[in-house]
């Protein structure tokens, strides 16, 4: 009975130490920008790797770098964050239908969703990406989005294995002849290139 009981106590600091060790190992270097303006420098984690796969955190977990104290974050309290490197701005987006699958969100101060958009390029055309998990799945998905400077709308890039969604990509970049061109031709396959090309050669 007694080396039971010492197994069982083994096995469950075991258990115990390995999700210590795995939660550890998800804080990466980062910063959170509060809504105040401030920067605070120290490990970030927004996401787990668990023994199924991903987890996508909705509130981030923060420790300062002078502080052993952790701290969580919603999106609306946090302008953006870095975590080992990539960015992720706080907005609150509406959609202008009734799913992730639609073309067209807006981003408005008053109304909608705070979520947190994945920053992969900025400019006079800024590209982001939609994160999130799906219930029956650990995998994470993206969906892309474009955002011209000064505007509030939000175009979606792609529409999963089938590429860019070329017809309302089109109808959006009527400021840029050659570039509605090289979309409907089947010039450029990724958001990436379209977002290059707009602010690199586009008026």
């Amino acid at each position: 009975m007694v080396k039971l009981l010492f197994f069982l106590l083994l096995l469950l600091n075991g258990i115990l130490l390995s999700h210590t060790v795995i939660a550890q190992k998800n804080y990466v270097p980062g910063y959170v920008v509060l809504n105040t303006g401030d920067t605070l420098r120290g490990q970030v984690m927004d996401r787990r790797e668990t023994l199924t796969g991903t987890d996508l955190l909705t509130k981030i977990r923060f420790k300062a770098e002078d502080r052993n104290r952790r701290r969580k974050y919603r999106a609306r309290e946090l302008v953006s964050y870095q975590a080992n490197g990539i960015t992720y701005e706080s907005h609150r987006v509406r959609s202008k239908g009734i799913s992730l699958l639609d073309a067209y969100y807006e981003i408005v101060p008053d109304d909608g969703e705070w979520v947190f958009l994945r920053v992969v390029s900025r400019g006079k055309l800024s590209h982001y990406q939609w994160e999130w998990v799906e219930d029956d799945d650990s995998s994470v998905d993206t969906a892309d989005f474009f955002r011209k400077e000064n505007s509030s709308l939000l175009v979606r890039a792609t529409q999963g294995i089938l590429g860019l969604k070329r017809k309302n990509l089109v109808e959006y970049f009527q400021d840029c002849p050659n570039l509605q061109e090289k979309i409907e031709s089947k010039v450029f396959k990724h958001p990436a290139e379209v977002a290059d090309y707009y602010n690199q050669d586009c008026q």
